[in-house]
């Protein structure tokens, strides 16, 4: 499934901890969503996106320091007109390619295009079955729907086996009730959820991915909840259920709810730059989503692995990752328990066979939406006399409609 140059990075990461085999590019600063828990959109404004002609620069160096899998991302990667050069010119570059989108259904041609020049791995962000609830989460109306055709028209174009598909759900007070619906969806349709704690964080100390919606935050008395939820889930997935997220780091999110801290990082300091990091969309290195590195070294620089590699640029990454208190963004937790313990690293070779495996699933959109409907009669969360008392006096004020082209199934 994965490339000789991901499989060379990968096995470099397990033995020197100290290979960049997973990068986040964010490659557009625009989305057509304003999820109430994000905020790099925001923070990425303003940023000028690099050229179509710095991404063969990209890609060469990104292979010249060791680079694997590359995450591109946003924004909303489908909002760029060459989002499916940049997956092209990677590819070529015997690099793995992951796309991560909110299901742009408009966009299902540039979707189809990046399949055909061999992506193989994609995530659709699913945050709940509620279609109101999730439309308000999302800040615009009609995106739930645009999210469930788009994973339908992914069924039908990706390959049926060597494909990993999943759902990215951000666990939050709005739908911690939802998740184990949410998981029995993903399985049903042959896809992998993946779950990402909400991160939360207050105007006087500003981080350029989390939002600010206390809302969404959870609070002491959820803590049992969130507990019960965490080995519910690991239960869940030993039954077969298709959870994407390790023993280890599923813990994390506990540990990080719980007390605003994960546990699983090195010595309490993240691996970036040494496994990880990211890439803003105007082709500037970063530490990660978080953080912004305080000089302009661009990707595409020609001195970019040679810098990379230097005694001096660690020192200096170094100093912004010893003052974070730390993330549980799926991505960068994942990478260093992939390279550091050896139950994830079993459980990632595990979900990598049944990848292979199990095969993907074609699905119609009548499809999809019946499985749905099915779901929501089995789940307590969705009866009437239940369903969502935390939020029962919101009106959804702030989901704002989304210009009739995006969703245009013409376009």
């Amino acid at each position: 499934m994965f490339t000789p140059q991901t499989k060379i990075s990968m096995a470099k990461a397990l033995l020197t901890k100290n290979s960049p085999f997973y990068i986040q590019f964010y490659v557009s600063n625009v989305c057509y969503l304003r999820c109430k828990m994000c905020n790099i959109v925001e923070a990425n404004t303003g940023l000028e996106p690099f050229g179509t002609e710095d991404i063969e620069r990209i890609a060469d160096n990104l292979v010249k320091i060791g680079a694997g899998v590359i995450l591109l991302t946003g924004g909303e990667p489908f909002m760029r007109k060459d989002i499916e050069e940049i997956v092209r010119i990677f590819k070529l570059k015997n690099l793995d390619v992951r796309l991560q989108t909110a299901g742009l259904y408009s966009r299902r041609e540039k979707i189809a295009k990046c399949v055909e020049y061999g992506a193989r791995d994609i995530n659709v962000s699913i945050d709940s079955l509620d279609e109101q609830l999730s439309d308000y989460i999302n800040g615009a109306e009609g995106s739930w729907k645009n999210a469930i055709k788009t994973i339908s028209f992914i069924s039908n174009v990706f390959p049926k086996k060597d494909s990993i598909c999943a759902l990215g759900c951000v666990l939050s007070k709005y739908n911690i009730d939802e998740i184990e619906a949410v998981l029995d969806f993903a399985t049903r349709i042959g896809w992998w959820l993946s779950l990402v704690p909400v991160h939360i964080t207050t105007p006087d100390s500003p981080m350029n991915f989390r939002g600010y919606d206390e809302y969404f935050k959870f609070t002491e008395e959820d803590f049992p909840k969130v507990k019960g939820l965490i080995e519910r889930l690991k239960r869940k997935k030993r039954e077969g259920f298709m959870l994407f997220d390790s023993d280890d780091y599923l813990d994390s999110i506990y540990h990080f709810i719980s007390t605003g801290h994960p546990n699983w990082r090195h010595r309490q300091v993240c691996d970036s730059p040494n496994l990880y990091f990211a890439i803003l969309p105007d082709g500037r290195f970063a530490p990660c989503c978080d953080f912004k590195f305080n000089e302009n070294l661009y990707v595409y620089d020609r001195d970019f692995p040679k810098i990379y590699k230097s005694r001096e640029f660690r020192d200096k990454v170094m100093k912004i990752t010893q003052q974070c208190p730390g993330c549980n963004f799926g991505s960068y937790p994942e990478m260093t328990l992939s390279a550091r313990s050896f139950s994830t690293i079993r459980e990632r070779i595990s979900l990598q066979l049944k990848a292979q495996s199990t095969g993907l699933k074609t699905l119609g959109e009548d499809e999809i939406f019946n499985i749905i409907l099915n779901i929501k009669k089995e789940y307590d969360v969705y009866k009437e006399e239940g369903a969502f008392r935390f939020r029962e006096n919101k009106k959804w004020p702030n989901a704002k409609n989304i210009p009739q082209q995006l969703w245009n199934e013409k376009q």
